[in-house]
């Protein structure tokens, strides 16, 4: 008796198909593809957006340093925000170019429906929700350290109150 899980000619633990894809799968990806390609275009809407927000920020942090106020000293601030907020609309164009890939993909499958572009979907939806998944990591390990610097913080002050 054969092994199953052996490893085949090309490599791969698992059987290959030639051919189609079946109907279902297209009918199913297909109902996909609206929503997909929605939360892409706020994904960029969204970027542009804060790219826009950014640049007015550097703007006004120049032009507030420029005056003769008792804050102008401060219109660095304003630009190293603003240039914080171009960087994090990354966070928003990286998942959005992901998931308009994967909704050209979806297209592309339902005129060929070949196995090869249902394979370029699925990576391009796996590409989507790895950066997803790394994201939420990253966020609940800041949000971790956050919770323990403000206890820290109410201790520090309660103690401080207390003298």
């Amino acid at each position: 008796m054969d092994n199953p899980y052996q490893t085949g000619a090309y490599g791969s633990t698992y059987p290959t198909a030639t051919g189609q894809v079946s109907p279902g799968v297209i009918q199913a990806l297909n109902g996909t593809k609206p929503w997909v390609r929605l939360c892409s275009v706020m994904g960029f809407v969204f970027a542009g957006f804060m790219i826009l927000a950014g640049l007015m920020m550097i703007a006004g942090g120049a032009i507030g340093g420029m005056s003769r106020s008792a804050a102008a000293g401060l219109g660095w601030i304003q630009t190293v925000v603003g240039l914080f907020y171009i960087a994090m609309s990354l966070m928003y164009l990286f998942p959005a170019v992901k998931l308009w890939k994967y909704g050209t993909s979806i297209l592309r499958l339902m005129s060929t429906r070949s196995a090869a572009d249902l394979e370029q979907a699925l990576e391009e939806q796996r590409g989507f929700w790895k950066f997803v998944g790394i994201v939420l990591l990253i966020s609940l390990g800041l949000m971790l350290v956050g919770f323990v610097l403000v206890i820290i913080a109410g201790v520090a002050s309660a103690a401080a109150l207390s003298k």
